[in-house]
């Protein structure tokens, strides 16, 4: 059997040796023999590359691999500067060179003193949350704990638990105990500490327990215990301390204040040969982790290092170096700075080197950044790759941008901490759907806004349309007077039962979605049965597995397919694609590490995370793309052109206090500030809080290496530029951007941008320049840009035919209700017709039911009016979906046409008798169907005809157009004709009336009609066959304009004129 699946290849990338000439400044920190070295540097003035350099010095000059320990903050950071290493010695080592505190702690407090010891696991920060919040829920532990009354609200919130833990991890990198929390508790006044320190202990020993009984189960620890209990175990063990210290006689650390205090305790129990810091205080973005940028100069003081400077910017060129300084110069306590070079110290020119641009909107900021790269790439040949966009933190800014970037063509790469797992559209379908399984998320109309959600995603393929058909296609089923059922309820009952009350071809994204909720729970339950709750993972793969997408075919393969196929649709199914791997990732994670856990607890954790929790998974990279990216993932990394966006009063700098209710934030200050009044720790942490922000700008700026832009928008009465940008943009430009005009948008630099500008040219008064554009618009459409072919403008294209809509031989249906529709106007008549008009409204399905109700006095003629009453109220919540005032007053008017209709029929009694109601006529005349249907037909005391048709809406006619009204006389021709189906009330007409009950008047409006001639109204229902086949429709002006469904199709009414005239 022949393979057709394509043929993939993965190919790993190259890492190349980065060239590497040592300044004098670089040079004599690799030459240094100093036991205790620091190297103090600004951005871009090469601390990594001297760094790599002087592990492969020492390398070279005789030290064993196995003896040079590097440490730094990041796993990404530790594998790139490894790589580094590696491919410039060449040498090998029993275990990684590079490693994270975190990576040389873990490897610590897993030394076995003996064969029987047992591994350590580490849990995730989710992960932790989750069990905290368990612990929480379980009220064995309350009493030990003693919980204050007026905190017992808060405790089963994830808000709460977010707050414990960081309360555990400040105290555990701060190496506290339970005993030293409660006494800084009393200390600072802060009474809920004590509590907190209960918990904590309870929380340590049942981590403990619950993994102790099970034969052979490693010990979980969490990260905000694993430096702790590796200096605990320095500590308790010289054999442990002592092997450690053997074994390195070189400790580097890169990045040195991105550390906290305990990861610092830690390196002086290791160091005990030589050790060198690499640091820039002015360039930490991990404070929220428990970085301490501001400690750093007092620990080089305390441990006696020697301190050397790098001050020679070896990066940027000279505009965005003297922007680096000036942002740098406005640090309380500036540490690393630039050495003034030629320069001077004196302003340099920009060059266009810096753009500070201020627009109108987010949206133009983000197409004013996509401009800017498609000109750099096409114009400048800088590569994709060699651009990035960073943002402050995740939010509607990344929308923009992948809108803008979309429509500009240019690839992406949305790196995972700007998008939560469970804020990933690919993802929170899954997230949703597992909750539905587990009985978390009931199927009921209060979550209708969560499963309408799963609906119009790619899970179920529905739109706002097609929701819409179906709750019309559901209401159609329900005679009036049933119980009430609304269209909301049905739906979610067909996705419960995985059962629907019509054909499944009409719903299909109900089916879709009810089929994976089916196994979803199958899954569920076959692990209950077993009385095992269900592996998390296992109840995704149900999920993933089961899903199809609007073809049919399923999900999995049409993103892969989409994927291998390339373009900015490819790109984003790659990113759904890694994000379905994280996800799977995370769960069996989640899974070994904490076994026999609620899976909810898992779904909780992803949707608690406000950015992406790291998840080792592997991960295709790209190639050529942009990367898009918040300032905490982009330290360390550099590009060509770099934009920063998001620079907005309140977003950045954001100087909200992250006050909160444990104060975890307050312990870290004191510790910092050693500050006792709670008002002075509170003033002192703001201060902290300006710096920490400008360090996420220094960090921001310092990333360009040839080319920066610098965006924010101003919107009256909404959002404005921050001092960041006033800052930035009065170093560039020398003038304040308040008073300045918004800078223009440039075209977009696509195909379609530039065809438009051209074929705006051709009207140009002047001669060469239409001259020019026409032979551009030429070379274009010989280059196969379709939208330059003349042939493909709007007016440009012949019809299409002119053939009769209908041959001439072929019946054509007419009814009175189109006989009267086409008289007003034929173009009107032939757009709804051909299915232009929208679907039922809420006005239109009242009027079913008003007709519906009118009928039943006909069947059931003792009805009240409290009867009828009963039954539309019985059905509102099918005609109308409304809430509040807005049902109050719709059902306010629905009674009114009601009792109008009621009084007439009771004071026409007298009158008329009631021969039938709705009753169907059909007739052939000429190549006409003449059909359709009578809202009551009555019989006059001389036994005539007496045609009646009811009218809901809120217009209404005179008495003239009455007489004239064609609907009326097609309703006579049906009596002349004796076209009536069932039995013949005669073929004698009385006339007809219109009855108008949505007027203003108090009681029914009744328009009558008089006899009208036979073969008058014939020939104009043959005449109309004719026209209402022909291949020309006439729009005509008249008095029903103004409430034209369809006057955004009519040429000759504004809404409708078309940008061209033909």
């Amino acid at each position: 059997m022949a393979n057709n699946r394509e043929k993939i290849e993965l190919i790993r990338p190259v890492i190349t040796p980065t060239k590497f000439t040592p300044t004098e400044e670089q040079q004599v920190v690799i030459d240094s023999a100093a036991n205790r070295l620091a190297i103090l540097g600004a951005p871009g003035t090469g601390k990594s590359a001297t760094l790599i350099a002087s592990v492969v010095q020492a390398i070279k000059s005789g030290f064993d691999p196995n003896s040079i320990l590097v440490l730094t903050y990041g796993r990404e950071r530790a594998s790139e500067l490894r790589d580094q290493i590696v491919i410039q010695s060449g040498a090998n080592a029993f275990e990684p060179i590079v490693r994270t505190f975190h990576s040389l702690a873990f490897s610590i407090i897993n030394t076995q003193e003996t064969p029987d010891d047992p591994k350590y696991v580490l849990i995730s920060g989710a992960e932790q949350d989750s069990f905290i919040r368990e612990l929480l829920a379980n009220p064995q532990y309350s009493p030990d704990v003693n919980w204050p009354q007026v905190l017992e609200p808060a405790l089963a919130t994830r808000g709460f638990a977010r707050e414990l833990r960081d309360l555990i991890l400040r105290a555990s990198e701060r190496n506290f105990t339970y005993k030293k929390l409660i006494e800084m508790s009393k200390v600072l006044n802060e009474p809920w500490w004590e509590p907190a320190a209960n918990f904590w202990k309870i929380y340590d020993e049942v981590l403990g327990i619950r993994y102790g009984f099970i034969p052979g189960a490693a010990k979980r620890i969490d990260s905000s215990s694993i430096i702790s209990q590796a200096i605990s175990d320095l500590t308790s063990s010289q054999k442990i301390r002592e092997a450690f210290q053997n074994k390195f006689k070189l400790i580097i650390v890169d990045e040195f204040q991105e550390s906290d205090n305990s990861q610092r305790d830690l390196l002086n129990l290791l160091a005990s040969d030589r050790v060198i810091l690499f640091a820039d205080p002015h360039s930490a973005v991990g404070q929220f982790r428990g970085a301490d940028p501001e400690g750093v100069k007092q620990y080089l003081a305390a441990n006696n290092f020697e301190q050397l400077a790098l001050t020679k910017p070896l990066r940027t060129p000279d505009a965005i170096t003297e922007l680096t300084s000036a942002i740098a110069s406005k640090f309380r306590n500036p540490i690393t700075q630039y050495s003034a070079g030629e320069s001077k110290g004196a302003k340099v020119t920009n060059n266009g080197v810096i753009d500070a641009a201020k627009l109108a909107s987010q949206s133009d900021c983000a197409n004013y950044i996509a401009h800017t790269f498609r000109s750099a790439h096409l114009r400048d040949g800088i590569a994709w790759s060699q651009m990035a966009v960073i943002l402050r933190s995740p939010g509607a800014g990344i929308s923009a941008i992948s809108r803008a970037f979309a429509l500009n063509n240019i690839p992406i790469q949305i790196d995972s901490d700007a998008l939560a797992l469970g804020e990933n559209p690919a993802i929170k379908p899954i997230i949703t759907i597992a909750q539905i399984a587990l009985g978390k998320i009931k199927l009921t109309s209060n979550n209708w806004d969560l499963i309408e959600e799963v609906l119009v995603s790619e899970f179920g393929g529905a739109d706002a349309l097609s929701l819409r058909q179906m709750r019309i296609d559901i209401g159609k089923l329900r005679e009036p007077g049933d119980d009430a059922k609304s269209s909301t309820q049905v739906i979610l009952e067909i996705l419960d039962q995985n059962d629907a009350p019509l054909p499944w071809e009409q719903i299909l994204s109900l089916k879709r979605i009810a089929d994976v909720i089916s196994e979803a729970r199958k899954t569920v339950r076959a692990n209950s049965k077993s009385g095992n709750k269900v592996d998390i993972a296992d109840l995704i793969w149900a999920i993933w597995s089961s899903a199809k997408n609007y073809e049919g075919d399923a999900l999995a393969s049409a993103w892969r397919k989409r994927a291998l196929k390339g373009g900015i649709r490819g790109a984003s199914a790659d990113r759904d694609l890694d994000a379905v791997i994280t996800l799977f990732e995370s769960a069996r994670r989640f899974a070994e590490r904490m076994p026999g856990s609620d899976p909810q607890l898992f779904l909780d954790q992803l949707l608690s995370e406000s950015i992406a929790s790291d998840a080792i998974a592997a991960r295709g990279e790209r190639g050529e793309v942009v990367s898009v990216m918040t300032v905490h993932s982009a330290k360390g990394l550099e590009w060509d052109l770099v934009a920063i966006t998001g620079l907005q009063e309140g977003s950045w700098p954001n100087l909200r206090q992250r006050g909160s209710l444990l104060g975890s934030e307050r312990l870290v200050e004191a510790q910092r500030s050693q500050l006792l009044a709670r008002r002075e720790i509170e003033l002192s942490a703001a201060n902290a809080l300006i710096e920490d922000e400008r360090r996420l700008l220094n960090v921001a700026v310092s990333r360009a290496k040839k080319r920066l832009v610098v965006t924010a928008y101003s919107k009256e009465d909404d959002s404005e530029p921050s001092p960041y940008f006033e800052e930035i943009y009065e170093f560039v430009n020398g003038e304040s951007s308040i008073d300045a005009d918004s800078s223009d948008l440039p075209r977009a630099l696509t195909p379609q941008a530039l065809v438009s500008t051209l074929r705006r040219n051709l009207e140009n008064q002047d001669l060469v320049s239409r001259e020019f554009a026409g032979k551009l618009l030429n070379t274009l459409a010989a280059n196969e840009i379709e939208s330059a072919m003349s042939e493909n403008w709007l007016g440009g294209l012949s019809l299409s035919t002119d053939e009769p809509v209908l041959p001439p031989d072929a019946q054509v249906s007419v009814s009175p209700s189109n006989l009267q529709s086409f008289s007003e106007c034929g173009l009107k008549w032939f757009i709804e017709k051909s299915g232009g008009r929208d679907g039922d409204s809420t006005a239109a399905l009242l009027g079913i039911a008003i007709h519906s109700l009118a009928a039943m006095m006909k069947s059931e003629p003792g009805l009240t009016y409290e009867d009828l009453v009963s039954r539309l109220e019985n059905g509102w919540q099918l005609i109308d979906g409304n809430k509040g005032w807005v049902r109050d007053y719709q059902f306010k008017k629905a009674l009114e046409k009601l009792e109008k209709f009621y009084k007439w029929h009771a004071e026409n009694k007298s009158k008329r008798t009631l021969f039938a109601v709705e009753a169907e006529f059909s007739k052939v005349i000429g190549r006409a169907l003449f059909n359709g249907s009578v809202d009551r037909v009555e019989i006059d005391g001389e036994g005539r005809v007496y045609i009646v048709d009811l009218k809901t809406g809120a217009s209404d006619i005179s008495k003239a157009k009455a007489e004239e009204n064609k609907q009326l006389a097609g309703y006579q021709l049906a009596v002349y004709e004796e076209a009536f189906k069932e039995q013949s009330p005669g073929n004698q007409s009385a006339g007809a009336e219109l009855l108008f009950l949505g007027n203003d008047s108090k009681s029914a409006s009744a328009k009558p009609q008089s006899p009208k001639d036979h073969q008058e109204v014939l020939a104009q229902v043959v005449a109309a066959a004719d026209a209402m086949s022909a291949n020309e429709f006439i729009a005509t002006v008249n008095d029903r304009c103004r409430m034209c469904a369809v006057k955004g199709l009519c040429p000759i009414q504004p809404q409708g004129r078309t940008v061209i005239d033909l």
